[in-house]
């Protein structure tokens, strides 16, 4: 019977000026970009926009983008005291709609036009 060795990765969660990393042994494997945003005619409070989602090739497929994603909620509703985050996913981007879906974001808008896409929202 053979042993496999076991090792635990060292996860890290950084978040600067305007930008959420998860590095796993210190290599950066994802990020997202985020602004605040101020009440509008969508929301009454402020709340939270991610763009440019994004796990790098080599490791894709891992789930470090939905561990990712759930550092990026805890990080919103724990230390910016913010409960709405949104972003926008092109219709045509099948696995991050799925990663959203299953990270209970909703459909807020739908748009068709040149670039089919949906604007998504999340509760926390």
């Amino acid at each position: 019977m053979k042993h496999q060795k076991i090792t635990k990765q060292l996860e890290k969660f950084t978040v600067t000026k305007n930008k959420f990393k998860l590095f796993i042994d210190n290599n950066l494997v994802s990020e997202a970009n985020f602004t605040i945003e101020q009440p509008d005619k969508w929301f009454n409070k402020k709340y939270a926009t991610l763009y440019n989602l994004k796990t790098f090739k080599k490791f894709r497929n891992q789930g470090f983008a939905k561990k990712l994603l759930n550092y990026i909620f805890q990080y919103i509703k724990n230390e910016l005291k913010i409960n709405t985050i949104t972003l926008l996913v092109y219709k045509n981007n099948i696995p991050a709609i799925n990663l959203y879906l299953t990270t209970n974001f909703k459909i807020f808008q739908n748009f068709e036009n040149d670039n089919p896409s949906f604007i998504l929202i999340k509760k926390l």
